[in-house]
Formats: C-alpha cells, structure tokens, sequence
C-alpha cells in the first residue's frame, strides 16, 4: 500500500509523520474526482429535484462522495500543515475541499518550487464552487419554510406535544406561546377528528390574543407493531376495609357491582358483574353473603342502586375467584340467590424473566401468561400475540424481538409450521419484567414491508391537509414509503405540505441519504430525530453517535433536523430537572428545532429550554464551537495573571 493511499484510507499501516506536499494535493485532487463520479452517476436523481432545492441535493451527493472513505489519516496530514481538515464541510462540501485544495497547491507552489503546479484552473473552480455563505441561507431558508419565522431572541425553534383535548384550553396554549413555544405537534395516534380540532381551535384562539405565530405539525401513527390483548387465566377481586393501628375497621371498603350489559359500555372498571335477571332481584340495604375463595363466610351490603350498579360496602376483607353464588337476604329471609362474577381484569401482564421461552404469533388470540412449576421453570411458554402480523413475515432464527422499548429482550429459537415463533428471553430491565398489551415491538434484524403510510393515515391526512403546516411520517424505511406519501398528497390536492420524516428505524437510518434526496423533490422537507424507538433499534450505547451522523446528513441537505424524544422530559413531567436531562438539551443547540413531550410542568420545560437555547447558540453552531468572550477568562486575566 503506499503513502498516498495509507492517508486516504486510515488504515493501521504506519505512515510518515508528515506527507510531501505533492502527496497531499494528489490526495485532495483524487477526492474531487470521487466528488463529481458520484454526482455524475446521480446525475438524474439530482435533477428531479427542483432548481430551489438542486444544489441541496448535489452537496448531498458530495457529502456521501466524500464520507465512503476514512479520511482521518488525511485530516491528520492537513492538521500538521495549518490547513482545514475538512471537519465542517457538511454544508458545502465541494466548496470546502476546493479552498483547501487551492491552500495545499499555494503551499507546494512556495516549498516546492520545482513542482510544476496548475492554479488556474482550480482556483476558476473554487470561485464557481457553492459557497459556505450560499449554503447557510439555503439551511436557514429552508427551516423557515417549514417552521415558519424564526423566533426572536434564538434560531432554534421549540415544539410541543400536545396534551389530550380535555386539558387544553386557550389559556394552556397562551403561557406555552409566552414561554416559548414555536410549533404544536398533535399526535394523530391518539383521540380524533372532534379533538384535534378543539385543540387546533384553542391555538388560534391563542395566537389571535397574543399576536404571536405557531406553526401546527400533525403526526401520523404509521404502522403499529404492538402486543395484543393478554387474558388472565384466572380472574380476581379482592377489597378491605381500613383499619386503624389495631386492627379495627374504621372505613368500609366499597364494592361497585355492575350490570353485566352497562359493562361494556363504561370506561371506569367495576370489580364484579350481575346479570339482568340477578340485577332486578336485589333492593337497597339487601345483604348479599357467600363463601369466597378462601371459604371465608362473607358479606356486602347494598347501600345504593341506580339503572347500572349498585355500591355495596362490608368491614371484612374478601377474595373472590372467578364467579360465587351469594344468597339474597332482606330481613332475616332468604329472598334469592345470584351469581357474582369477577371482571375480565384490565391492564393483564405477563410476568417474564431472563431465560423464559415465549411464543410470538400471527394468529388472533388473547395473550396468555407462561405456565411454571413450584421452582418458577416454564412448564409451557407464554403467548404474545401481534396486532400487525404481516410485521413478522421475514422474521428468522437469530432475529432480535424487542418489546415494551427494549425492556425485554428475546431471540427467535425456532419458526414453527404454523407461523409462531418460539423466542428465547436473553434480558429484561428487572428480575421479572411485566408485558402488558399494546405494548411496542421492535424487530431490529427483521426487513418490515408494511407501508409506512396505513389506511389510517390515509384517513387522517384528508384532515391534516386543510388544519396543518406539516406532516410527519412515522416508521419510514424506504424510499416506496416517500413516495407513498407524495402521491397521497398530490391525490389530495396539497402540494406545499411540509413533511417531517421520523427516523426510529435502523432501516430508516441506514437509508437516510435516500430518503432525504427523494424529500427534496418535494420540499418544505425535515427530518425528526425519533431517538426513542432509534435506540431501541440500534443499541443505546449507539444513539449519541447515529443522532451526529443524522444531524450531518441533514446538514449536507440542507434540511432542517428536529432533536426529538424526552428532552427535558423529568422537568415536564415533575417540576424538577436531571443533571442529565440539561445537559441533554443544552447539546440539542445542533438541530434546529427541538421537541418537547407533553406534562404537567410542561411551560415550564419550555421556559427552560428556551433559555438554554438561548445561551448555547453564543457557544455553539451545527459542529462548530463559537469563542465569544467568556467573562471566567477576563477575570483570570484581571486576578491571576
């Protein structure tokens, strides 16, 4: 291998401590070729771009040109000689290489004088070159196009979820306006058409007595793959009374009973279920006595009775397993028997331990809890089932299965003829883990084929195309899944619609470049750091790096990127802030808009964040460290030296 090639390459093979300086240009020259051999093979992808946004992707191009080879050994070369070493090229990548092209050539021509050296064509080249200059206000223009006018006192923008429809009103909206707040996510995941409009209704509201603008994104669910519905094996209610320090009653314990028929259509749970028959049978102050699971002799006594439910209250503590018969008495009588049953219990999980087998499903069934012997082994696996099957099609042995964020960790182990998947549990957060339903699934080694864009979406986009500025695209992966869109939104008649492309994938992250060039032929284009289900994917330990790489990118394209997913997130949700969590936001400066999730203390996150932002932009820009004054270092003069 030879010198020239060692620098270009990083390799481990030892190198001279400092190149000739005909070495160096060579090396820079041959760069340039890589440059414009690539933009000549996309030549065609660049020009569906508009003319607006073609530069954006040409510097795209040259930004992946340049980043197919290890260029550390080269920087160090440059370094050693005073000149740029190509570390903040992003925006401008032809340009940058260029100037320090011609600086390397100017340096030969001078030490090396009987090198014969041709400046004029080159420095031709750097005067036609997109310039560092030019490509800022691209970047800028860009973010404003999407985002709306930049805010006044910092040129990051905030976002904010937001909150369900019930707790929102126009005075929530105003304090997180006066706070800061520069653009409002609505999650189209969850409530409806009816909410996102009394939402939408409370911003402008808002906005009109405030005189402030606020842009609106609303972002589409996009495919879910979670756990289905988990059915107990067995179903229990228990209640007791209060005691005091001795052990005697002091407050009777209150048992809602519901009729059977109401059930279904209440939202709040009742612990026991009547039939109709059984329900027309009883009256106010009746007592209802049975033996319970324990073959305790029990009592309630009904104390109220509407149409519905009835509220019974006893001072003994009971445990009823599954169903019981109870006697009627009123008076001293027996007046009848009914039948109380125990309701399906909400909210049903499976407990799941490091080493248990699983078996993940296709098929449309409840969810069942493993089955274990008196030591705690799996006897016969639990049954997950998964609410989008057609996730699973290119599932294999070896695959990772994530669930719940990466609480639980498991492996295929074996694909069964039926289409179930035996998994083999390799980690989980605690020494028993708990898997609810609805639950999310990753499958990081797994290629999906399901559209990014769901009937759903579909359905929601008619909406989103006559309230928002911008749209967001969950779970996209491939380039099928942008154009999807494009073509949803031409149908629909809005050509100017903003997009947000969510990066949570792995796929969606190793196809990133595409992505974006596909983006650009139909701008307002962003991209959101989804860095929750990202991590989950990749390996936490990878996130900090993969979230660089992504900022990068974007900066090649000159897309506005949004740093997403709990920033701020223990101050939004409790008041008080993490150590972790500021320094968190305060690297957030990067991207030029950063996310906020919704919380109780959430206007104040947004006043906190506002004010780091604020202070990080006098330090730094995208990759670059800004020197502004620092007053700890006019005292050292003053004091110390």
């Amino acid at each position: 291998m030879t010198t020239e090639q060692s620098a270009l390459t990083g390799t481990d093979e030892p190198a001279p401590a400092v190149l000739r300086f005909d070495q160096v240009a060579g090396l820079l020259e041959q760069l340039e070729r890589e440059l414009l051999e690539l933009e000549s093979e996309m030549s065609l992808a660049i020009q569906a771009v508009p003319s607006s946004h073609r530069e954006s992707a040409k510097n795209l191009v040259h930004y992946v040109a340049l980043r197919q080879r290890d260029l550390r050994s080269l920087q160090a070369q440059l370094a050693q000689r005073g000149l740029s070493s190509l570390g903040r090229t992003e925006s401008c990548v032809m340009g940058g290489l260029l100037q320090v092209s011609a600086r390397a050539h100017e340096a030969l021509s001078i030490h090396e004088p009987g090198v014969r050296v041709e400046l004029q064509g080159l420095s031709e080249r750097c005067q036609a070159a997109f310039s560092w200059d030019s490509a800022q206000e691209l970047l800028h223009r860009h973010t404003v196009d999407l985002f709306g006018e930049r805010p006044s006192d910092r040129h990051v923008y905030i976002m904010v979820t937001a909150p369900p429809a019930e707790e929102v009103d126009r005075e929530w909206m105003l304090r997180l306006l006066e706070a800061g707040m520069n653009v409002l996510r609505i999650n189209c995941a969850h409530e409806t058409e009816a909410e996102w409009s009394k939402i939408l209704g409370a911003l402008e509201e808002a906005k009109q007595k405030s005189g402030k603008s606020c842009r609106v994104l609303m972002d589409l669910a996009g495919p879910k793959i979670r756990t289905g519905a988990i059915k107990s094996k067995r179903r229990v209610a228990t209640w007791k009374p209060q005691r005091d320090d001795i052990g005697k009653p002091i407050v009777p314990a209150r048992v809602v009973i519901r009729r059977a028929l109401a059930a279904a259509s209440t939202a709040e749970p009742a612990p026991l279920l009547i039939g109709e028959k059984d329900f027309s049978k009883l009256r106010v102050a009746d007592e209802l006595r049975f033996r319970d699971a324990r073959d305790k002799s029990r009592t309630l006594i009904v104390e109220e009775l509407d149409s519905d439910q009835l509220v019974a209250s006893t001072v003994e503590r009971a445990y009823l397993l599954n169903a019981v018969e109870a006697q009627v008495r009123r008076g001293k009588k027996h007046k009848d028997d009914v039948t109380l049953a125990v309701s399906e219990i909400r909210d049903v999980a499976i407990d799941v331990r490091t080493g248990d087998s699983l078996l993940l499903t296709k098929r449309d069934v409840a969810g069942t809890a493993p089955e274990r012997d008196h030591k705690g082994r799996v006897e016969t696996p639990g049954v997950v089932a998964c609410t989008l099957p057609e996730a699973l099609e290119h599932l294999e042995v070896g695959h990772r299965v994530l669930f719940d964020d990466g609480k639980i960790h498991a492996v295929v182990e074996r694909v069964k003829n039926s289409g179930d998947f035996s998994l083999r549990v390799v980690r989980t957060d605690r020494p028993i883990s708990k898997l609810r339903g609805e639950k999310g699934i990753n499958l990081p080694d797994t290629r999906i084929t399901v559209p990014a864009l769901s009937k759903e979406d579909r359905r929601a986009l008619a909406f989103v195309v006559t309230r928002a500025d911008a749209v967001s695209l969950s779970f996209v992966r491939s380039v099928d899944d942008v154009r999807a869109l494009h073509q949803e939104l031409t149908r629909l008649g809005n050509r100017t619609l903003g997009i947000v492309l969510k990066i949570e994938t792995r796929a969606g992250f190793e196809n990133l470049a595409s992505l974006l060039l596909e983006g650009l032929r139909r701008p307002p284009l962003s991209v959101m750091i989804a860095r929750g289900d990202l991590a989950v994917e990749v390996g936490f330990e990878r996130l900090a790096e993969l979230q660089d790489e992504i900022l990068w990118l974007c900066e090649a394209a000159h897309v506005p990127a949004i740093w997403a997913t709990q920033v701020l997130d223990t101050l939004a949700r409790t008041g008080v802030p993490s150590r972790a969590e500021v320094t968190d936001a305060s690297a957030s400066v990067a991207a030029e808009c950063v996310m906020l999730n919704k919380g109780s203390f959430i206007h104040e996150a947004v006043s906190v964040l506002s004010g780091i932002l604020r202070r990080m932009e006098h330090h730094r820009y995208k990759k670059r460290s800004l020197f502004r004054k620092l007053e700890v270092a006019v005292s050292m003069g003053r004091h110390q030296l």
